[in-house]
């Protein structure tokens, strides 16, 4: 009877052991690779048929590390990140949800304008501010900046999106001051920032959301992505726009894969989880692989898939219409 109750306490506290192994969250996260998700059917233009050509967006898996998921890190294409460099300390998963998904509805807005006016149309997205969305804890801008505040430019530098503010801090090292011009509750202030370390890059470490009006687009644009948030499918939407936009020449149809977040002066910025993307556009077989310029030092040894680094959309597209086609 001894033994019986025994060994049923060790299978509970092991069971235990597991069920805590299983659940308690690291302050690590794992970035696998995604889906790669085909935006022939995905992506609407007016009444114009889907190009012959595929054009895949491709994405990452964020799972929350827990002591029992870090055997995963063991496998091809995954990796570990702390989870500060996921999402900011101070902001919540779910707010953070809500901002990757403004993100993505921001970036399709984009990408629909840069497609179009690359194919002769004349579209505009008024862009109305730069607001803060969220403040990292370990930012030098707590207490100075706050969620709401319309950033209007950095060190006299102009603030239209996230790659003004790149730019601004590009010669930057971390501690340095930056002075900040802000609108907050109408009214123009001027404050002062030190930049930070985070993810080893100088940062002011805060989250900004670019607010735009609707697009005034000349030929509408329909979306059915799904549940996919960020900015990062900003270019591969935008070549999807254009290749329905453009009628292709004759010959067998391309397959096509990438990422890239997309700015209205069409350059394309720096993303996350590069490798972990490409695995996925493999997978989809794809043939060539669009990846920011900043970002290709991490696949530049690819021999499977032809990679092709862009800073610009107008790259992009000269690149595309160069790949041939089998007869």
């Amino acid at each position: 009877m001894l033994r019986r109750r025994q060994f049923f306490t060790g299978a509970l506290v092991a069971a235990g052991l597991i069920f805590v192994a299983a659940v308690l969250p690291l302050p690590l996260y794992l970035i696998a690779p995604g889906s790669a998700i085909d935006l022939s059917d995905a992506v609407t233009v007016g009444s114009l048929a889907p190009p012959r050509d595929r054009f895949f967006l491709t994405d990452v898996q964020l799972i929350r590390a827990s002591p029992l998921r870090l055997a995963f890190a063991l496998f091809p294409g995954v990796s570990l990140t702390r989870a500060e460099l996921v999402v900011p300390e101070g902001v919540s998963v779910r707010r953070f949800g809500d901002v990757m998904q403004d993100a993505m509805t921001q970036s399709q807005s984009i990408a629909a304008v840069v497609a179009e006016r690359a194919a002769g149309l004349a579209v505009q997205l008024p862009l109305e501010q730069v607001e803060v969305e969220a403040i990292d804890a370990a930012s030098a801008a707590r207490g100075v900046l706050a969620v709401g505040d319309v950033i209007r430019n950095i060190d006299r530098l102009t603030v239209r999106g996230d790659a003004d503010v790149r730019a601004a801090l590009s010669a930057k090292r971390p501690g340095s001051a930056v002075r900040i011009a802000i609108d907050r509750a109408g009214r123009r202030r001027v404050v002062t920032v030190r930049t930070v370390r985070i993810g080893g890059r100088t940062r002011l470490g805060i989250v900004l959301a670019e607010r735009y009006g609707p697009a005034q687009l000349a030929i509408p644009v329909r979306y059915t992505i799904g549940d996919v948030g960020g900015s990062s499918g900003g270019l591969m939407i935008a070549l999807r726009i254009y290749g329905s936009l453009h009628a292709s020449p004759a010959g067998a149809a391309r397959s096509f894969a990438g990422t890239g977040t997309i700015g209205l002066d069409g350059r394309i910025g720096p993303i996350e989880g590069t490798q972990q993307k490409l695995i996925a556009a493999k997978r989809a077989g794809a043939r060539v692989f669009f990846v920011p310029r900043t970002n290709y030092a991490d696949i530049a040894g690819e021999r499977d898939i032809r990679v092709i680094p862009v800073d610009t959309f107008g790259q992009a597209v000269r690149a595309l219409v160069a790949v041939p086609r089998s007869p």
